[in-house]
């Protein structure tokens, strides 16, 4: 039933879907005040420069900027592919479709910033290979059906964290762009790689870092921007590649690096409400 509720929503078009925006910003920020203390301490110690005014503006912000992201991605079940490019411009593909067109697989490494999952769409149209998205299932099975069957619409393949190894493995011969979204916090029992980002002790998923090495890939960072409400603009660069020095870590710091300097460009459009800092390296120890 949710399902077919969520897919009437978005046929509705997307000037008029903006219109719940606000109201859904009210009532997250507002009224449920829906992980607003995780995002408030987020911010504080990310930018302890800014004064709590500042600090109170940006989260503001992020959790509007957030809202509407919420109805893009709703909107994405009934977006046409001629739709997308109107709402995502791309450059500096050039690199990329090189290496591919050299039968090379690459890693695409990405963060949750802005609407990552137009993003993703735009770039399966404009790239002509194969697109490998590497994820978490989601805890509701009716949602995770939902996000399976718009990324079917598309050249991406959702492929489960805990079998992607194996799953790689079996099409290692087939050139295409294994995308990561690596900024978000691991587990406990996960081997981690500590950095200081945002000013903060944290620990980064090594999945990165361990497949490009593994199958001597390799690895872009895909960079988006927000242009508007609705209009966002795509980036790669390319932040590390074979052969690899064992150990070096070379991939992941570069990631956090990428990261880091895409998130002072516009920190109201990081996933703040993420717990991401809820372990402290002590407990790896």
């Amino acid at each position: 039933m949710l399902k077919l509720i969520l897919k009437l929503i978005a046929a509705i078009p997307l000037p008029i879907l903006y219109g719940f925006s606000s109201p859904l910003y009210y009532l997250l920020f507002h009224i449920l005040r829906f992980r607003r203390r995780i995002a408030a301490n987020n911010l504080c110690n990310s930018f302890p420069n800014l004064s709590s005014k500042e600090q109170e503006k940006l989260l503001k912000r992020h959790y509007r900027n957030f809202c509407d992201v919420v109805i893009e991605i709703i909107k994405s079940l009934n977006l046409k592919s001629e739709q997308i490019k109107n709402h995502v411009a791309i450059t500096n593909t050039q690199e990329i479709e090189q290496v591919l067109q050299q039968g090379q697989t690459i890693v695409l490494a990405l963060a949750h910033h802005c609407n990552q999952e137009w993003a993703m769409l735009a770039t399966s149209q404009q790239i002509e290979f194969p697109i490998d998205g590497i994820y978490k299932p989601l805890h509701l099975k009716w949602l995770d059906e939902l996000a399976l069957e718009s990324r079917s619409r598309s050249n991406i393949t959702l492929i489960p964290a805990k079998t992607c190894v194996t799953d790689l493995i079996k099409r290692a011969k087939q050139t295409r762009i294994i995308a990561i979204a690596a900024d978000q916090a691991p587990r406990k029992r996960d081997e981690a790689y500590w950095s200081t980002f945002l000013h903060q002790e944290t620990p980064f998923y090594l999945g990165l870092e361990k497949i490009a090495m593994l199958f001597k890939y390799p690895v872009f960072f895909m960079e988006v921007e927000r242009l508007s409400r609705g209009k966002y603009h795509v980036s790669f660069k390319q932040i590390s590649k074979p052969p690899y020095a064992k150990n070096s870590h070379l991939i992941s710091r570069n990631y956090v690096q990428a990261v880091e300097e895409q998130i002072l460009k516009q920190p109201q459009d990081w996933l703040w409400i993420h717990r991401r800092w809820k372990k402290k390296k002590s407990l790896y120890n």
